[in-house]
């Protein structure tokens, strides 16, 4: 019953969030976890696909910082044995969303949605991807995904989040 006590909303859990972990990380560090927050499950490939062309210099790939997170124990979960897919803690997640919106324009947050989509088709998540079209407003993708190739999103049991977009979307379109 305590731990469902705890929210997002929590002002001591932010604090503590913010004052004792993020604020004792490099910068580098920093901008990584908040950027890779628009990822609901990340491996270091879809990492650096998100983060192309907004970091500078010798930085570490992106398999190499979320081994650091695991091993640091820094609020990172692994998804499988091979822990080569994560996710973010919730409640670590959703501070970090909070301060990508505060420290990026809407126009940089639709790229890295729009990068982390085309990544995730690339590669056969199509419904992952479409999720971030959708997020993103890529309209074109949405529809483009939504056709799928061969057998429509739809058929594979993917009804409900498109039909949840498609309410979004004003008459017109």
């Amino acid at each position: 019953a305590r731990i469902r006590a705890f929210s997002s909303s929590n002002r001591f859990v932010i604090d503590y969030l913010v004052e004792e972990v993020l604020a004792r990380l490099p910068g580098e560090l920093v901008r990584f976890l908040v950027r890779t927050s628009v990822l609901d499950r990340m491996c270091g490939p879809l990492c650096d696909a998100v983060l192309d062309g907004t970091e500078t210099g010798s930085v570490p790939t992106g398999q190499e910082r979320l081994e650091y997170l695991d091993r640091a124990n820094l609020f990172v979960v692994p998804l499988d044995d091979e822990r080569h897919w994560y996710r973010y803690h919730h409640l670590f997640r959703d501070l970090l969303r909070q301060r990508l919106g505060q420290a990026e324009t809407r126009e940089a947050i639709d790229a890295l949605h729009c990068r982390a989509g085309e990544w995730l088709e690339r590669n056969g998540f199509e419904l992952e991807a479409f999720g971030h079209a959708a997020v993103a407003g890529d309209i074109a993708s949405a529809h483009r995904l939504i056709r799928g190739h061969g057998v429509p999103l739809y058929a594979r049991g993917a009804l409900a989040p498109i039909a949840a977009w498609l309410d979004t979307l004003g008459e017109e379109i």
